[in-house]
């Protein structure tokens, strides 16, 4: 059995960093309409990963966009997309996602999952995976952003009995949000 080892300054157990990216749109006929979506510091920390196990290492988090419009007022439908493994070098890098160990260059292969763990792979919509959506409305004129909770959690499963060395594993990922 290998556990990752737990340092104070630094996360050792496998984690999965997200890069944020909210996309501002021009909604046509609207004149200077414009909704402004965000997402803040999401971390998925999986926690020491025991490589005997013969189940499934399953996390989840959650996570709030906020959002303004200008005017505000009306509904609109958010489009999450979760990208691409930073570190995967197979065919498809949302399909074979894998985070790396930062000092051997050891991979393990890991998923990330909307509605359930091992339910619809959180993708792109495109190259893998789905998109999720969900409707919104908000009140919130820009520059102040208003909290609007997401009804779906994130869900990441790392896969058993993968013969990995003792260390820090981490991933970046990017989601993005389309209004």
């Amino acid at each position: 059995m290998k556990l990752l080892p737990i340092l104070e300054s630094y996360s050792v157990r496998p984690c999965i960093r997200f890069w944020l990216f909210g996309a501002l749109a021009i909604l046509p006929g609207l004149g200077h309409a414009a909704l402004s979506c965000s997402v803040v510091g999401v971390s998925l920390n999986f926690g020491n990963y025991d490589d005997s196990s013969v189940a499934n290492t399953d996390v989840s988090t959650t996570f709030s966009v906020s959002c303004c419009r200008n005017p505000p007022g009306s509904n609109a439908t958010l489009t999450v997309t979760i990208g691409p493994s930073a570190n995967s070098t197979a065919g498809n890098p949302i399909l074979t996602r894998q985070m790396k160990n930062s000092s051997n260059g050891d991979v393990m292969t890991y998923q990330l999952y909307s509605g359930s763990f091992g339910g619809t792979i959180w993708g792109d919509g495109v190259i893998g995976g789905s998109a999720w959506a969900q409707a919104i409305t908000t009140n919130s004129n820009c520059p102040f952003l208003a909290s609007i909770p997401v009804s779906s959690a994130i869900f990441g499963r790392i896969f058993p009995q993968q013969a990995v060395s003792a260390g820090t594993y981490g991933d970046t990922v990017t989601i993005t949000i389309l209004p």
